[in-house]
C-alpha cells in the first residue's frame, strides 16, 4: 500500500493502540469496552483485511476513508450486523409509508421483523413474493447492509462466497462482511469517486446503487463528516489550508483554528453551531446554510470568501439581540444591559436590605415576649401600694404593644416579605452575572 496508508503497517494487531482507533467513535469507548461486541468484531475484521482491501482497490488513505465513512453510517457505527426492522406502528408509516397506508395494515405488521420485511422487500430486489419468505432471508447485512437476491447472488459470484446459500455469513464472519464491501465499490466505480473526494456521490451510489441520483442518500451529510473523521486516521499532517477570506474553503470535515474562529463568529450572530470545538461537522454546516439563506448567498454550507465577508459585516454591525460578537461592556450599559459590575451592586444591595430586614424580624419575635426578659429587682414594699406608674394612653390609631402581648406579627411579615425580596434580587443579579460570563465563554461578546 501507499505511504499515506501507514495506519496498516501494523505488523500485528497486539501492537496497535486500539483505544486510540475506537475513542473515534460516538461514546468514546475503550477497547477492553467493546472488543467481544460487534464493534470489536468488525474493528479487527477491518484491521486484518489489508490484503483484501488492497487487491480491490482500496490502497490510498482517501479511499479508504470513503469506504469506512460510509461502513459507519450503513452499520449504525458499527453495531450492526444486520438489519433490525423491529418497527413500531407510527415508525413503519413514516419510514415505510408505501406500504402501509393506513394505521390499522401498520398496527398489523408492528414490532414483527420478519413480517415486516417479507412485505416491503417483496416483490423487488429479486426476491419473491411476501409468502416466499426472501425479504427476510436477504435482508441488509454486513458492513454496506448487501440487501435482496439479486446482490446476494451477484457478489457470490463476484467473491465466490456462498452468501446466496448462506445469507447469515455476512453476520458470523465479519471478513467476509469487509470483502463483499470491498467489492461492491471496486464493481460499482466508487473508487474514482473517492478520488475526487466526492462523499456525496460515494453515498448516493451506496444507498441508492446510484450515485447520479439528485435526491441526498439517508443520512448524507452525516456520512460526509465521517468520511473526512476517518480521513484523520489515515492521512499525515496537511499544510495550514488557506482561509476563506483569502480566497480558500472551509468545509465538512475540516479541523483547526479557523474553523473555530468561524464558529465564534456564526455563535455570536446566534446560529447554533452545535459546540465551538473547532470540527466542521454537521451543526457548523447547518449553521452556515442558514446564515447563507439569511445574507441571499448560495447555500452551499461551506465557508467561501463571501460567506466569511458576509459573517464579518455582519459582526461590525451594532450590536443588536444576541448578534453581540465584538459587543464591550461599554456597548452593553449602553444599550441598558446589566453588565457583571452592575449585578455586583445589585446582589450588595440585596444581601444588605436582606440582612437589614431578616435582623429585624428576628429582633421583633426574640424581644417581642416577657418569657425571656430577664428579671428585674424591686425595692421592698409596704403591703398594699405599688411601685408601677400608669402607662401613657397611645394616640388613636396606633396599635398598642405590651410586652405581654408577644411579637407583633403584621410587622414580622413586612420584613419576612422584604427579606424574601431581597433574596431574589440577589439571585436574580447572580444569575445575570452567570449569564453574562457565559457570553465571554462563548465569544458573544468580548
Amino acid at each position: 500500500m501507499s505511504d499515506d496508508t501507514e495506519f496498516f503497517k501494523v505488523g500485528k494487531l497486539s501492537s496497535l493502540n486500539l483505544d486510540l482507533i475506537v475513542r473515534q467513535l460516538p461514546g468514546s469507548p475503550f477497547w477492553a469496552n467493546i472488543r467481544g461486541s460487534n464493534q470489536g468484531r468488525y474493528v479487527q475484521a477491518f484491521l486484518e483485511s489489508e490484503d483484501v482491501l488492497e487487491q480491490h482497490g482500496l490502497n490510498t488513505a482517501l479511499r479508504l476513508a470513503h469506504f469506512l465513512g460510509q461502513g459507519l453510517i450503513e452499520t449504525g457505527f458499527l453495531r450492526y450486523t444486520s438489519e433490525n426492522l423491529n418497527y413500531s406502528a407510527s415508525a413503519l408509516r413514516n419510514v415505510f409509508g408505501k406500504y402501509f397506508p393506513t394505521d390499522a395494515d401498520a398496527e398489523a405488521y408492528a414490532r414483527q421483523p420478519e413480517k415486516i420485511a417479507n412485505k416491503v422487500y417483496g416483490n423487488r430486489m429479486g426476491n419473491g413474493d411476501e409468502a416466499s419468505g426472501d425479504g427476510w432471508k436477504y435482508r441488509g447485512r454486513g458492513f454496506i447492509q448487501l440487501t435482496g437476491r439479486n446482490n446476494y447472488t451477484r457478489f457470490a459470484g463476484l467473491t465466490g462466497l456462498p452468501i446466496d446459500t448462506d445469507p447469515e455469513l455476512l453476520s458470523r464472519d465479519l471478513k467476509a462482511s469487509i470483502q463483499v464491501a470491498a467489492k461492491f465499490f471496486e464493481v460499482n466505480n466508487l473508487l474514482p469517486l473517492a478520488d475526487a473526494n466526492d462523499a456525496a456521490r460515494v453515498s448516493r451510489g451506496i444507498n441508492f446503487g446510484d450515485p447520479n441520483v439528485s435526491k441526498p442518500a439517508h443520512g448524507e451529510a452525516e456520512r460526509i463528516w465521517w468520511t473526512e473523521k476517518a480521513l484523520d486516521l489515515f492521512r499525515k499532517d496537511e499544510a495550514d489550508v488557506v482561509g476563506p477570506r483569502a480566497g480558500g474553503l472551509l468545509k465538512m470535515g475540516m479541523k483547526g483554528e479557523k474553523v473555530e474562529e468561524f464558529q465564534r463568529i456564526l455563535a455570536g450572530l446566534d446560529f447554533a453551531v452545535g459546540g465551538i470545538d473547532g470540527d466542521y461537522g454537521p451543526g457548523t454546516k447547518r449553521a452556515v446554510i442558514a446564515f447563507q439563506q439569511q445574507a441571499g448567498l448560495p447555500t452551499t454550507g461551506e465557508i467561501d470568501q463571501a460567506t466569511a465577508l458576509a459573517m464579518d459585516a455582519a459582526t461590525d454591525a451594532p450590536p443588536a439581540g444576541a448578534n453581540r460578537t465584538n459587543a464591550t461592556a461599554e456597548d452593553l450599559t449602553a444599550r441598558g444591559d446589566e453588565t457583571p459590575d452592575d449585578t455586583n451592586k445589585i446582589g450588595a444591595a440585596g444581601v444588605l436590605v436582606g440582612g437589614a430586614a431578616a435582623a429585624g424580624a428576628a429582633a421583633e419575635i426574640l424581644g417581642g415576649s416577657d418569657d425571656d426578659a430577664p428579671p428585674t429587682d424591686l425595692p421592698d414594699e409596704a403591703p398594699g401600694t405599688s411601685t408601677s406608674t400608669e402607662a401613657p394612653t397611645p394616640p388613636p390609631g396606633v396599635p398598642t404593644h405590651s410586652s405581654g402581648d408577644g411579637p407583633n406579627w403584621v410587622l414580622v411579615g413586612l420584613l419576612v416579605v422584604i427579606a424574601l425580596g431581597a433574596l431574589f434580587v440577589f439571585l436574580r443579579a447572580g444569575k445575570i452575572k452567570k449569564d453574562r460570563v457565559q457570553d465571554y465563554r462563548d465569544g458573544k461578546i468580548v
